[in-house]
């Protein structure tokens, strides 16, 4: 099982680099988490419930399953979160296998710290406590920082990562990403 789980994750991984090259992107284009707007405590209050949605949907419910995809993301099976979650740059499959989200590159680890902070009260903030449980996961290949939260009746999960990637002349950026996948 836990092998399978594996080539699983890694399956997900692969199926999500386009996403990848969008989080990737020239700062110019991706500055979401560097200049947020709005005052924080709403920011955070959109987040949670945002991302509260995602955990429901997430958990098998079809009605707001149907809430939270958006514009189409580029002619392939995704399309936009809707409502979108601030700081993050998010895409739904259209089948609800699978949510990803990335934050913009950064180069400061303290901010990127700050914000994984934030985004994980956040997430607990959203998840409906007495189903979503705390869960020991693999962390991938230059992770700082790795939280996952399984709900316990449909197996649903979601990580939250905070990655580091070397850049020119031992320089690193960070970037935060959360996934989400409906039970298996």
């Amino acid at each position: 099982m836990y092998s399978a789980k594996s080539i699983l994750i890694v399956l997900f991984v692969l199926s999500t680099l386009g996403v990848t090259k969008a989080a990737f992107a020239p700062e110019e284009t991706s500055s979401i988490a560097s200049k947020p707007a709005g005052s924080p405590s709403l920011q955070s209050s959109q987040a949670s419930n945002a991302l509260r949605q995602v955990a429901i949907g997430l958990s098998g419910d079809s009605e707001v399953v149907r809430g939270l995809h958006g514009s189409p993301y580029e002619n392939d099976n995704r399309d936009r979160l809707q409502p979108p979650t601030p700081g993050l740059d998010c895409v739904i499959d259209r089948n609800l296998s699978y949510v990803s989200c990335y934050s913009a590159l950064m180069t400061d680890q303290k901010e990127a710290e700050n914000i994984f902070t934030r985004l994980l009260g956040d997430v607990e903030a959203a998840l409906p406590s007495g189903r979503w449980q705390p869960v020991t996961a693999v962390p991938t290949l230059g992770s700082i920082r790795s939280v996952s939260y399984e709900d316990e009746k449909t197996a649903a999960q979601i990580d939250i990562e905070l990655l580091a990637q070397t850049m020119a002349e031992a320089q690193f950026s960070y970037v935060i990403s959360l996934y989400g996948w409906t039970g298996f």
